[in-house]
């Protein structure tokens, strides 16, 4: 079996719980955005291109996205060890805070305000989803079959709305499928 290459940086427990606990305090409405400023800005751990395929190959995993990039990138650095360190502090914070969140909810979830201010953060995550996927699609540089995919899963699962699942069973393969036929064609 052959082993995968060394990463260019050893990055220290201390450093990956850090990191991560973190990516889990700002990761408010998802932790793309958080996670790219950690990962790819802040502490350099990856750079652009390599922070896309992890997402990629992450988003096609079982589980949540973000949890698979950190078992991934806390064994890439320091083993299995890295990885129960990650996702302890990935989910240190956000669980304290959501705890103490819906104890305070529970009690004051009949005010006007508290149900405007809900309504609120609701449409800052979606701006921070979509803030961070353009900047995901921008370094890609997609082509045609990229919007093509794109869209088709767009339509699939927002318009039609059928099952995600499913739509990733047969987007996934015809997407590879493409880009290995444009592969050889080219090569």
């Amino acid at each position: 079996m052959e082993q995968a290459p060394s990463p260019a940086r050893n990055v220290s427990l201390p450093e990956l719980f850090t990191g991560f606990l973190l990516i889990g305090m700002l990761g408010f409405g998802g932790i793309a955005a958080s996670a790219h400023y950690v990962m790819v800005e802040r502490n350099r751990w990856l750079d652009q291109k390599e922070f896309v395929e992890l997402f990629g190959i992450c988003s096609i995993l079982p589980g949540g996205n973000f949890l698979n990039a950190t078992v991934m990138l806390g064994d890439r650095y320091q083993g299995p060890l890295g990885s129960v360190a990650g996702l302890t502090a990935l989910l240190l914070a956000p669980l304290l805070i959501l705890v103490a969140l819906a104890m305070t909810y529970a009690a004051f979830d009949h005010v006007p305000d508290v149900q405007a201010a809900i309504a609120g953060s609701a449409a800052a995550a979606a701006g921070l989803i979509i803030g961070t996927s353009a900047k995901l699609i921008r370094s890609l540089k997609p082509g045609y079959s990229t919007a093509f995919f794109g869209i088709a899963t767009f339509v699939a699962v927002g318009v039609f709305r059928m099952p995600l699942a499913g739509v990733v069973l047969v987007i996934v393969p015809a997407s590879i499928a493409l880009a290995l036929w444009c592969a050889r064609r080219g090569a």
